[in-house]
């Protein structure tokens, strides 16, 4: 009996020196198992981190790539301009994102040529960002550099109505149908008509009938000319257009009469003059008192400019009229140019067959249409408030300017 409690206890003992001798490993298993979990853990915490910054990183560069673009298209500093912008966005050139990273670097490159167009600009954001869990592994792996690139360039943008912020916005009461066209109304959009145009967005309230529907609460968006300069000119008289100032030649009492570019304080065509007009190309700097058009005869001009520095635009539906813009230079697809201070307001009629080729531009002024909205391969309105109460349609072809439609916004290209 004795020596069988004998064995009983010594393999008692066994067992107990073999499960201590096992939860050992265990525990040493389970500790290295710990250490590889939180590794792993770490891993993917630094890993979400560093691809959350990637992406805050690249919005950095896409959004400095389009203001460097928007200062290369009108004019501005290219290399302030993404500068300025990475910095709103969190990342200053020569500034770490933290204590123990290196210094953020913001490479601008342009303006330069992209894909045979100019005004491209591109951005480059590489940064320094720091890691929390992997740096246990050593002094390496305690931040993660990487770098961004974005490029944008400044091309023709397809909106050609604009009513400005602070104005009456848009009042339709006609069927106006530019398919081609992006209306931006930046107050409310009224009126009995139909608009169809590419899109229609309006900052305020509509109760007009669109297609496709309007798009509410967009941005109050900018003047798409307000960068553009005013020509030189100034001075002058006041031309009236009759048979005194211009007489017929002989034999011939119907023959065209001839306006030529200038400075003036106001053109006028009296009602009682039937001879057609034609304006020779250029720049027509008109004063304080205006354009006013009433005669009966055609009325016509190529390649040229009416800068409004003062006075009002009144062309009445006695005659035909038919305006085209310049096709290059400074002022391309520019048509009638009124400075904001200006407020005269701008009347455009015209008999059958009338046309107005061009923007017209009259940011501080009410811009009515009651003719001549058809046949135009363009037109571009920009107006602080704009009525329309004759049937347009146009398609938006810029075909005749090598550079494109005049209003461009910066896009991402690359």
């Amino acid at each position: 009996m004795f020596k069988i409690s004998r064995i009983t206890r010594e393999l008692t003992r066994r067992r107990t020196r073999k499960a201590s001798r096992e939860s050992g490993q265990a525990l040493i298993f389970t500790a290295f198992g710990m250490v590889a979990f939180i590794a792993c853990a770490g891993l993917a915490v630094d890993m979400g981190y560093l691809r959350y910054q990637r992406r805050l990183q690249q919005t950095a560069a896409d959004s400095a790539a389009l203001a460097g673009a928007a200062a290369a298209g009108s004019g501005g500093n290219v290399n302030q301009a993404a500068l300025d912008d990475t910095e709103l966005n969190g990342f200053k050139d020569g500034q770490p994102l933290s204590h123990n990273t290196a210094p953020t670097a913001v490479t601008v490159t342009g303006p330069m040529t992209f894909r045979g167009r100019p005004n491209a600009v591109q951005v480059q954001v590489r940064a320094d960002h720091p890691n929390f869990f992997m740096r246990i592994f050593g002094p390496t792996l305690s931040s993660t550099t990487f770098a961004t690139v974005a490029t944008a360039q400044y091309l023709p943008a397809r909106n050609c109505v604009y009513a400005l912020k602070g104005g009456g916005g848009i009042v339709v009461n006609a069927n106006v149908n530019i398919p081609n066209c992006s209306v931006l109304d930046a107050e409310n959009l009224n009126g009995s008509g139909h608009l169809t145009a590419a899109s229609v967005g309006v900052s305020g309230t509509s109760s007009l009938t669109t297609t496709p529907p309007v798009v509410l609460n967009i941005l109050q968006t900018r003047d798409p000319f307000a960068n553009l300069p005013a020509p030189a000119g100034g001075g002058g008289g006041l031309l009236t257009v009759n048979n005194a100032n211009f007489p017929p030649p002989k034999g011939n009492p119907n023959a065209p009469a001839t306006v030529n570019p200038g400075s003036y304080s106001g053109i006028t065509i009296p009602n009682i003059f039937n001879r057609a007009v034609h304006f020779a190309a250029g720049t027509y700097f008109i004063g304080a008192n205006g354009l006013s058009f009433q005669g009966t005869g055609a009325v016509s001009g190529t390649n040229v400019l009416f800068y409004m520095s003062n006075g009002s635009v009144n062309i009445h539906n006695s005659a035909t009229v038919q305006f085209v813009a310049n096709t290059v230079g400074t002022y391309a697809g520019i048509l009638f140019f009124q400075p904001k201070g200006n407020g005269s307001g701008a009347t455009f009629n015209g008999a059958g067959g009338s046309h107005y080729q061009g923007a017209l531009y009259f940011p501080g002024a009410t811009l009515t249409i009651n003719g001549g909205g058809t046949g135009a391969q363009y037109m571009i309105l920009v107006a602080n408030t704009i009525h329309i109460n004759s049937n347009v349609s146009f398609t938006s072809n810029y075909g005749s300017l090598p550079n494109g439609a005049p209003i461009k916004a910066a896009t991402l290209v690359q």
